[in-house]
């Protein structure tokens, strides 16, 4: 009897053991930013085309005679939203702060206005880090940060 309770004590460490070695080998940190998994390189970031040319050959603008629309209003809404702040967040951030900012490993972001009224500080601590909160300024461009902090500022 008392070697088959050894024999399923060194069954159960053996099966624990190779738990924790499967759990260290997956991406894990689950922030890493390696190129084999969970990295921003798959960000998605939207295109635009360019205005087309409202001058005539004499230089005048011909901006009535193309239909009259504005496409420097429309380039430059979308221009501000060429990074996608949702993907971005769904892939860096969501795994620690859950899908929707209400939390998990990492802490709620929901309402953190109330706590952060200046985004700026979020950016800081996104870029920097702090805690256990690691720093993504190497990892993440100043533009793709901003677009991951208004994301969450939509969280309400």
């Amino acid at each position: 009897m008392k070697r088959i309770t050894n024999v399923l004590q060194i069954v159960a460490l053996a099966l624990a053991a190779l738990f924790i070695v499967s759990l260290f080998a997956s991406s894990f940190p689950p922030w890493s930013s390696d190129d084999e998994g969970g990295g921003g390189d798959d960000v998605a970031v939207a295109t635009t085309a360019a205005p087309p040319d409202t001058t005539g050959d004499d230089g005048a603008d011909t901006t009535e005679e193309a239909g009259g629309a504005d496409t420097t209003a429309a380039a430059d809404t979308t221009a501000a939203s060429a990074v996608d702040g949702q993907a971005l967040y769904n892939d860096e951030c969501a795994s620690c702060h859950g899908d929707d900012g209400g939390g998990g490993l990492g802490p709620s972001l929901q309402n953190l206005e109330e706590s952060f009224p200046d985004q700026s500080e979020v950016v800081a601590i996104v870029t920097d880090g702090t805690g256990s909160m690691p720093s993504f300024g190497d990892d993440l461009s100043a533009e793709e940060i901003d677009a991951i902090v208004a994301y969450i500022y939509t969280f309400g």
